[in-house]
């Protein structure tokens, strides 16, 4: 059963988050984001779990947002976003997840993918991004290096200190100020939304 908002069950708040899950409630801190994804403690975990609040906040009018009948797409294909996206939703684990991945991703993070995400039920879809600007280019740069092995031992270097930066960044400003979200008409599982632009093969 779905819950009705309380004081007690607000969304999100800090580094947790609300959702129902039958008829239970759980509450869910950033701290299991990063054990779920325990190669890395960084920028993918913070990134898929800031959306997934925004997500919370965005899905939760009178009740509590649920994980029954949620699907979700993800324009973004890195395993540690992945993780965060199941961690909050279940998405993945109820084969309700699918996963936008271009030509050139070889499985990997690339400059091509998105840092988007429609989660939704029967009743409304709300598409979340990030802000444009808020990941550089020189980012962008380095990941396409590493993803065809061109990558040097200063760029690792700097590609680690560019996701402190940028995970640190996502938590010290307001959900607000960093993602953007719009609502669309429901998806299917399966589904991608028709008014994207797509280069890209969905993998469920």
């Amino acid at each position: 059963m779905t819950q009705f908002l309380t004081k007690d069950y607000t969304p999100t708040e800090g580094v947790n988050v609300h959702i129902a899950d039958g008829d239970k409630v759980l509450a869910l801190d950033y701290q299991g984001s990063m054990t779920e994804h325990k190669s890395s403690l960084w920028w993918g975990t913070a990134v898929g779990y800031r959306a997934m609040q925004m997500a919370a906040k965005s899905l939760s009018g009178k009740h509590l947002w649920s994980r029954e009948n949620l699907r979700m797409v993800s324009g973004h294909p890195g395993p540690g976003v992945l993780d965060s996206l199941n961690y909050v939703t279940g998405c993945r684990d109820a084969n309700a997840l699918t996963v936008m991945e271009n030509a050139n991703c070889k499985g990997r993070c690339n400059s091509e993918m998105t840092f988007e995400w429609w989660v939704g039920d029967d009743e409304k879809t709300a598409h979340i991004a990030l802000r444009e600007d808020f990941v550089p280019q020189a980012f962008y740069e380095l990941i396409d290096r590493r993803v065809y092995q061109e990558n040097t031992a200063e760029d690792d270097r700097i590609f680690e200190l560019y996701k402190v930066n940028l995970s640190t960044r996502l938590w010290v400003a307001a959900l607000e100020d960093n993602f953007s979200v719009d609502f669309q008409e429901p998806l299917a599982v399966g589904e991608l939304p028709s008014n994207h632009a797509w280069n890209m093969v969905a993998e469920a």
